[in-house]
Order: structure tokens, then sequence, then C-alpha cells
């Protein structure tokens, strides 16, 4: 059990499917040395390298903290939450074999267009990145709105420093909370997918891992925790920007209870708590 968590960091840096993958790391260094480069003038590269690998920023106690969340989640998840709630497999299993005790057999789509391979990788691709995304904005506002859901999700906002491992500073329960909801939707999408496609179902994948996933995660996913202001202009319309989620950590009251979503910005603006990043500002973060 120690051996694996020690191999956390290694394992996550070589997993195209964790955001602290070596690819996704080098990529949002690279986005946040154009960003500075375009913000203070690509002539001043001392001081935008000073502002990036800055000692306060990743040797803060607060960026310690993260880590320390980080290791003792690792341990939480393979001792206790893996084995008590099972993967993501399991479930799957038992929404196909439901479905089939209680609907029957599924009708034959042979010579239909969702036959077609690439029709049926794309159309459940879709599927579950609105599932994924909408589930997502919904448990994350509940963290926000139901007070004693608060009380573990304001672990998460106590970070004064934000870097990209801030992704793992959430209090156990709230981790429980997230395992068990990508859990049940996995198993719904795929389990509705493989009853009535069979076991050839498959989305889209890069490096094995979900298309749009690895997309998200390669484009800046990590400076959405950093203090790098990348904001997507138009586009915050429709894509969250890590600006907008800088501004959903804010501890200025104007910015409170906005910007929930993660990738898609559509669930903030159908519920109106969608705010466009805007101009370039000076943020604090934590909780007052």
């Amino acid at each position: 059990m120690l051996l694996p968590v020690l191999n956390t960091p290694v394992q996550s840096a070589m997993d195209p499917s964790r955001r602290t993958y070596w690819v996704f790391l080098l990529a949002a260094i690279a986005i946040a040395i154009v960003v500075l480069a375009l913000q203070q003038g690509a002539f001043y590269w001392r001081r935008w390298l000073r502002t990036f690998f800055s000692r306060q920023y990743f040797l803060s106690r607060s960026s310690a903290t993260d880590i320390g969340y980080w290791f003792f989640n690792a341990v939480l998840k393979l001792a206790v939450i893996v084995p008590l709630m099972g993967g993501h497999l399991v479930f799957t299993l038992f929404v196909v074999r439901f479905l089939h005790h209680n609907i029957g057999p599924a009708p034959d789509i042979d010579g239909q267009w969702m036959a077609i391979p690439w029709v049926m990788m794309t159309v459940y691709t879709l599927v579950f990145l609105i599932t994924e995304d909408a589930s997502r904005y919904g448990l994350h506002r509940l963290m926000h709105q139901v007070p004693w859901l608060w009380r573990f999700h304001k672990v998460h906002h106590s970070a004064k420093v934000l870097t990209p491992f801030t992704l793992y500073r959430v209090h156990p329960v709230e981790m429980t909370l997230y395992y068990f909801r990508g859990t049940l939707v996995f198993g719904l999408v795929s389990g509705v997918f493989i009853y009535w496609w069979g076991a050839k179902v498959s989305g889209w994948h890069i490096l094995g891992v979900d298309a749009i996933g690895f997309l998200f995660n390669l484009a800046a996913a990590n400076l959405r925790h950093s203090h790098i202001w990348l904001s997507f202009g138009f586009l915050e319309r429709w894509l969250i920007s890590p600006a907008q989620h800088q501004l959903h950590h804010s501890t200025n009251p104007s910015h409170f209870n906005q910007n929930y979503g993660a990738i898609l910005a559509v669930w903030d603006r159908w519920f109106g708590s969608w705010r466009q990043a805007g101009k370039r500002q000076k943020l604090n973060f934590g909780i007052e």
C-alpha cells in the first residue's frame, strides 16, 4: 500500500489520464510563458521567468498543503473508497444487466446509421462529455450552496496560492462524492450504450484516454489553478477559461458563486452563474 502511494507523483506524471501528466505540465508552462511575454513584453524575459518560477509561489505553505492532501487522499482512495465502491466497470456491468433483465434484449441496429463505428464513437463521446460536465457543474454548485457540503468544499477554497496541485486539495468527503459521481455517470452512459450497441462501444481516444479530456488538459487546464491570467475572450460564452476559474476562487465578494463550470460555460449561462473574465485584474485567493 505504501509503495503505490509513494509512487503517486511518478504515476501521475506518466499517466495521460491525469492532469499532472508531463505533457500537460509542459504545455501549461509553454502557454504560460507565451501569455506572460505578451502581457509583460517579449523583451522582459527575466521578469516573466521570475513571475512563473517564483519560490514564494511553488514553495509556499499553501502549496505544501496541496501536496499533503494529494498523498492523504491517494491512501484513502486505494485503501477504502475503491475497495468499497468498486470501479467504473463494475457499475457499468450492473447497468447493462439491469436493462437486460427489466427491458429485454436491445433491438438490432445493423444497417442503421448508428451502426457506423465513427458515428457511434462520436455520439458516445459527445453524450459522455455533456453528461459528465453537467454533473460536475451540478455537484460543484451544490458544494457551494448547501451549507453542510460547503464545510467540506471550503478546504479547496482555502488555498491562498493556486498551483496545478491545488486540484488535489479536497476534503476526503468531497473526493468520495466526486468519485461516486464519476462512477455513476460513466456507468450509466457506458451501460446504456453497451446495452444498445454491444461491447464494441468506445469513444474517441488519444494515447488510450478520452479525447475530450486529453485535449482539455492539453489546452492549459493546469493554468486554472495558477497565477497566470488567461482569458478566452468571446469563447468564454462556451468554454470556461483559466481566468474565469480564478475569479471563482477570488476573495472579492462580487466574484462569489460564479463560474462553477469545468469545461462548458453553457451551464453557468443557463443557470445565472456565468461571469466573463474581462480585463486582467489582481486577485487574492483563500477564505476571508
